[in-house]
C-alpha cells in the first residue's frame, strides 16, 4: 500500500487502549485471537486500513488509516468502539464458557485477577448498566499522524513494544504484531495493510 496522503483531515491514527485495570487478558491466546478476528470483520466492513499492531498482554496498538472522501462518515470513535465492545463480549463469553483460570474482570470487584477461578456469582452488576464484567478501560488515546517520517517511527515503536516490555529479546520471536507481516511475510494471524518502509 502506498503511504498515506497527509493532510487536515487524511491522516493516520496512531491508537493505544488498555485492559480494564491494565489485567493480562492478552496472555491468553484465544483473546488474541478474538481480538484480531474483531479487528479484520470491522477493517472489511467499515473500510478502514490497519497499517501496524501489536497486542501486549495489557493492551492494544494499531496504526489505522481510511481515505475520508470514501468514508466520510467513520469516525476513530466509531472505530474502537466496535472494535472493543464486540471483542470485549466475545472474551468474556470465552473465558466465562471455558471456565479459564485468569484475568476476567469484574467492573466492581477489585480482587479479581490473575490465576482466580471464575464465576458468574462473584461478579455483581455495574450500576450504570447492564455489563457484568469488563475488559477494557472505556477510553483509547488517539494521536494523528501527520507525516510519513512520523509514521515510520509510531510503526517502528510498535514492532519495538515486546522487546521494551521484555516480553521478548528480539522482535521477531513476538507472535502478536505487525513486525512478522513486514519483516517475515507472516500474514498467519491477520493479514495487514502494508506500506513501504
Amino acid at each position: 500500500m502506498k503511504l498515506p496522503r497527509f493532510n487536515e483531515k487524511d491522516y493516520a491514527h496512531f491508537i493505544t487502549t488498555n485492559t480494564f485495570k491494565y489485567k493480562n487478558i492478552f496472555y491468553n491466546h484465544n483473546c488474541c485471537l478474538i481480538l484480531l478476528k474483531n479487528i479484520d470483520f470491522y477493517r472489511n466492513k467499515l473500510g478502514f486500513k490497519l497499517i501496524g499492531y501489536v497486542i501486549i498482554p495489557n493492551h492494544l496498538h494499531a496504526i489505522i488509516w481510511w481515505p475520508t472522501k470514501k468514508c466520510p462518515e467513520l469516525t476513530i470513535s466509531k472505530i474502537m468502539q466496535s472494535i472493543k465492545s464486540h471483542s470485549a463480549r466475545q472474551i468474556i463469553d470465552y473465558l466465562h464458557r471455558t471456565g479459564s483460570r485468569g484475568p476476567l474482570n469484574s467492573a466492581n470487584n477489585r480482587s479479581s485477577g490473575q490465576g482466580t477461578r471464575t464465576t458468574p456469582e462473584e461478579y455483581p452488576h455495574k450500576r450504570m448498566s447492564n455489563q457484568k464484567y469488563q475488559i477494557w478501560q472505556p477510553s483509547f488515546y488517539d494521536f494523528n499522524i501527520y507525516s510519513e517520517k512520523k509514521l515510520k517511527q509510531k510503526l517502528d515503536y510498535i514492532h519495538n513494544n515486546p522487546v521494551r516490555t521484555r516480553l521478548v529479546k528480539n522482535a521477531s520471536n513476538y507472535k502478536y504484531s505487525s513486525y512478522r507481516n513486514y519483516y517475515m511475510d507472516d500474514d498467519k494471524l491477520i493479514k495487514i495493510d502494508k506500506i513501504n518502509i
